[in-house]
């Protein structure tokens, strides 16, 4: 609610009101190769990027801040472990684990613990991405498996976790506002997917305009951070030239835009 209906409210006597409650989400990283934030890092290590900026993210759509359970490694034991730790939560989301590697296994440990859904998705980047129900000693918690990219693990966030999460808030309007914008560079798609690229949107003489934020490999973590929006390719044609239309989906909205 915005201070105007507070103020709204308090006018008319009432002194409490009811609200939906503010979901809690639990977050959880996997692999062999993370490493916490703060720690020395070895030789074949990154540090946990994913947890963090998923955490923001999830206070950005308005969850409570949610719980990092921490870093599970490679193999079932670890991952169930974790897990089992997540029965208060009303969303649980990991990242990495979800694909087709060898070491790929949270939806091993979710096939015992609950019931697979789907396990990927027609969408770059973010394909490998997985969705079931946790089963917490009979308790359901939906649990959304992101993929272990940064950039993959926050866009794929936004188009799955994000409107979930407004959902439960009760919030009518789900998605993020879009606008059309011309193109200043091409969007190649020879994947049959779904193309969400990174890319910032500015006004030139009162027209939207949008250019790619630099490399599109779903590792470059910068071009994300760059980025004020997500230009959105579809899966049915083999890409968009530079100056024509595209459909932009805002992630925020700097002064400029306006």
């Amino acid at each position: 609610m915005h201070p105007s209906h507070i103020a709204l409210i308090a006018s008319v006597g009432k002194a409490s009101v009811k609200v939906f409650r503010r979901p809690e989400v639990a977050i959880l990283a996997t692999g062999n190769e993370i490493t916490k934030p703060g720690n020395k890092l070895h030789q074949g290590k990154i540090y946990d990027s994913n947890s963090y900026g998923i955490a923001s993210a999830v206070m950005e759509a308005g969850g409570k801040p949610p719980t990092i359970v921490g870093i599970a490694r490679d193999n079932f034991e670890s991952i169930e472990k974790k897990l089992n730790k997540c029965n208060k939560s009303d969303l649980v989301i990991t990242s990495a684990g979800v694909s087709k590697g060898d070491f790929d296994i949270v939806k091993d440990v979710l096939s015992k613990n609950g019931t697979i859904e789907f396990h990927s998705v027609r969408m770059k980047p973010g394909k490998p991405l997985a969705f079931g129900v946790l089963n917490q000693n009979g308790k359901l918690v939906p649990l959304v498996g992101l993929p272990g990219n940064p950039v993959s693990a926050l866009v794929a966030f936004e188009q799955f976790c994000r409107p979930a999460i407004r959902l439960m808030l009760g919030h009518e309007f789900i998605p993020r506002a879009t606008i059309k914008a011309i193109l200043d560079e091409e969007i190649d798609n020879q994947d049959g997917r779904r193309i969400y690229a990174r890319a910032f949107v500015y006004k030139k003489q009162d027209v939207y305009h949008v250019s790619l934020s630099g490399v599109q490999s779903s590792n470059i973590l910068s071009t994300m951070a760059k980025a004020n929006g997500l230009a959105i390719c579809p899966e049915n044609k083999t890409g968009i030239k530079a100056g024509e239309t595209v459909t932009v989906m805002m992630l925020y909205w700097p002064p400029e835009v306006f």
